[in-house]
């Protein structure tokens, strides 16, 4: 930048389970497109320019152009940039438990489609409430007037910060055909710009809320990812482990159609509330994959549990790295050598889906058991929505209108009728 010539730049590709050449140019195919896709198809890389410095004297800044040493390669990028700034201050919510422990950043993948403000606002003040310091969100769409409305109250609070990843400001790269609206450049955006300002970033979507804990620990109520992330720290500590995969559970609740005494019984609870039942064990290969003795030996590991991860962004003696799905590479050799995978009752994630049960005609005759959320993390979500007016109006309006149309569950999902089993049962 300014005057500095002829300083060096390191490319970083995404490394998986076959060679470069195959995941960049020959994987995913079949989608007929150029961009990174769900059939490892990748397009995300990190051009690493380790001796540029920003010149604070210049307040407009020349194109950085980008250049092999025999100049077969040559690339310009032309955007304004930014002075780097450093890790957001954040505003402590007055209801969450004060500790002492690792600070941890949310990079929550690309977002879309949302229009109810009620199912971001439970998420983010979830989130809050068991551990997460600050969330970036890669808005790929507009949302709703009352989405927006909502981020803005956390932008304030300087607990989210937004990031435009519409197609149009992307340039075209973040389009419907790109896997998940770019998740693997949003992720890897996230974890560059968190570097050396928090301990650990969390990897995971909108649909998919972390559980930490519930065993006794005087520093950390139940519920919270402190212990799942001194874990990790141990591991990084006593085995040079970078990073944390743990498995996803799915919540099939999200299926149930309730019937009126139960809709009775949530109408002054949250979303969250609504779904306190589980799968009693993965279905493969959903989110798990047989490997012997009829399919009751099984593997959860990395995407075959459909897991996701923790990363340590403080050491910055880690190299910076594109970011995959289910761990920090699809390269599991290596992950095997640098990643601790957790356990369910230290940490995992809840996923509000389950498409592979409906469209299996599975619904009717799976098993279930009940795993109801941390009462003391709902009720800091409860009060801390009750406490800040600006949200508690946008919520209770969302609520009511949602009530008219009997829409009081998560959007994305239409609730079926289910037996009796699969509901709450209430004393007569």
């Amino acid at each position: 930048m300014g005057n500095q010539h002829n300083t060096p730049a390191t490319v970083i590709l995404m490394k998986g389970n076959k060679s470069y050449h195959e995941h960049y140019y020959v994987q995913g195919e079949k989608y007929n497109t150029p961009f990174s896709t769900n059939g490892d198809r990748f397009r995300t890389l990190i051009i690493l320019c380790e001796d540029l410095h920003y010149d604070k004297s210049l307040s407009r800044y020349p194109p950085l152009v980008l250049k092999s040493n025999d100049d077969s390669f040559y690339v310009s990028i032309g955007s304004t940039f930014a002075r780097p700034m450093g890790r957001p201050l954040t505003k402590r919510n007055q209801f969450e438990e004060k500790t002492n422990g690792p600070e941890l950043v949310h990079c929550l993948n690309p977002v879309y489609g949302l229009k109810d403000p009620r199912w971001i606002i439970e998420y983010l003040e979830y989130h809050r409430a068991i551990g997460v310091t600050h969330v970036h969100v890669y808005n790929v769409d507009l949302h709703s007037p009352d989405v927006q409305a909502v981020l803005q109250v956390y932008r304030a609070q300087n607990f989210v910060t937004r990031h435009d990843w519409s197609s149009k400001a992307s340039g075209q790269y973040t389009t419907r055909i790109t896997y998940e609206h770019a998740k693997w450049a949003a992720q890897t955006d996230c974890a560059l710009r968190s570097r050396g300002h928090f301990d650990y970033a969390l990897f995971s979507d909108i649909d998919e809320i972390a559980v930490g804990n519930y065993g006794a620990n005087p520093k950390y109520p139940p519920g919270h990812l402190g212990p799942a992330i001194e874990a990790c720290a141990a591991a990084k500590e006593k085995e040079e482990k970078i990073g944390c995969s743990f498995n996803s559970n799915t919540v099939t609740s999200v299926y149930t159609k309730l019937t009126s005494e139960e809709e009775s019984f949530m109408k002054d609870r949250l979303m969250l509330e609504r779904y306190d039942r589980i799968e009693e064990s993965p279905h493969c290969p959903a989110n798990c994959a047989c490997v012997g003795n009829g399919c009751k030996e099984v593997t959860r590991k990395y995407h075959q549990g459909r897991q996701k991860y923790v990363m340590n962004v403080r050491d910055l003696s880690i190299q910076p790295r594109p970011m995959w799905t289910h761990a920090i590479a699809r390269d599991y050799i290596e992950m095997d050598k640098v990643m601790e995978v957790l356990s369910d009752d230290l940490i995992h994630v809840r996923h509000f889906q389950g498409h592979w049960y409906l469209n299996k005609d599975l619904l009717n005759s799976m098993d279930e058991k009940e795993a109801p959320l941390s009462e003391s993390i709902l009720n800091v979500v409860s009060q801390s929505i009750k406490g800040t007016t600006e949200l508690n109006k946008i919520y209770s309006k969302a609520k009511e209108a949602a009530a008219k149309t009997s829409s009081l569950g998560v959007e994305w999902i239409k609730p079926v009728d289910r037996p009796d089993q699969y509901h709450r049962q209430f004393s007569k």
